[in-house]
């Protein structure tokens, strides 16, 4: 079967050590030439997503940039689907980032859109963001929004600044409310709100989710149950590599016992129609 990785970082630069340490992932086990990272998702069958986004815990150059991602991709095709592009957040400059979401917009590699809000510091539903969202509702591209725990900043004092409550699922409810023809994806299963979570991709149609950040029998059981059911169409199938390992997170999938069909949706026919891959 084709697989579809909706949540990818390249291996190859940007890595933050408290996750790879909360995720007790082994540096040495990482492909980390282009050429080995591009090689381990085609091998397996897998085409990614690549983000384009650099945690502000990673102080080091070179950065993961758009331009960065998008050079991957144009060069293997055959393990890169596209990109999800990311917007400096930060800046008061509305109008240039405005300007640069259309420019990126414009690229047939870019799929979509990536931002974190808890790294990035701001709520998706401030009304300051309106007509940044207003611009991508118009391209007609997805957006992914980080939500719940981050392991960024995890076990440190203070969690290096980076507020959770930023990520609250609940935030996105408010934005696919006032922009009812743009795709929402929310990153990961929002653990602790993953009750929030669910309750705002079953009532908003335009709200999905992706399964990143854990192996299948790891997710919350009651996140399980619904994507097995009543929101299988809604779910995409992501890790969070290369802090959750691909083969490891197939695996995983083999042993859930889910029905083809639903296994077929989640793993790689959401995300192509989602994404027009």
């Amino acid at each position: 079967m084709q697989i579809i990785d909706v949540h990818v970082h390249p291996s190859t630069r940007g890595l933050d050590p408290d996750a790879y340490a909360y995720f007790r992932r082994e540096l040495k086990d990482l492909p980390t030439t282009e050429e080995t990272f591009a090689q381990y998702f085609s091998s397996r069958q897998a085409k990614a997503l690549l983000i384009a986004w650099h945690p502000s815990t990673v102080n080091e150059e070179p950065r993961v940039t758009n331009k960065y991602v998008l050079a991957l991709v144009k060069k293997y095709p055959e393990a890169f689907a596209g990109v999800l592009g990311s917007l400096d957040m930060s800046s008061d400059n509305s109008d240039g980032r405005i300007r640069r979401a259309e420019e990126l917009g414009k690229n047939p590699l870019v799929k979509g859109f990536k931002f974190h809000p808890p790294d990035q510091g701001f709520y998706p539903n401030d009304k300051k963001y309106y007509s940044l969202w207003e611009t991508l509702a118009a391209l007609g591209k997805p957006l992914m929004f980080h939500t719940g725990f981050t392991v960024l900043g995890a076990g440190a004092e203070g969690g290096k600044g980076i507020g959770l409550d930023y990520g609250r699922p609940i935030h996105l409810d408010t934005v696919a409310r006032d922009f009812p023809r743009m795709k929402i994806v929310a990153a990961h299963p929002g653990w602790p709100w993953q009750e929030e979570l669910l309750g705002v991709v079953t009532h908003k149609k335009n709200v999905y989710v992706d399964t990143s950040g854990y192996l299948a029998e790891q997710l919350p059981e009651l996140f399980l149950k619904t994507i097995r059911g009543r929101l299988q169409d809604k779910a995409l199938f992501g890790t969070d590599f290369p802090y959750v390992d691909l083969g490891k997170a197939l695996e995983s999938y083999d042993r859930l016992g889910l029905k083809e069909n639903a296994k077929e949706k989640i793993l790689f026919a959401n995300a192509r129609a989602l994404f027009e891959l």
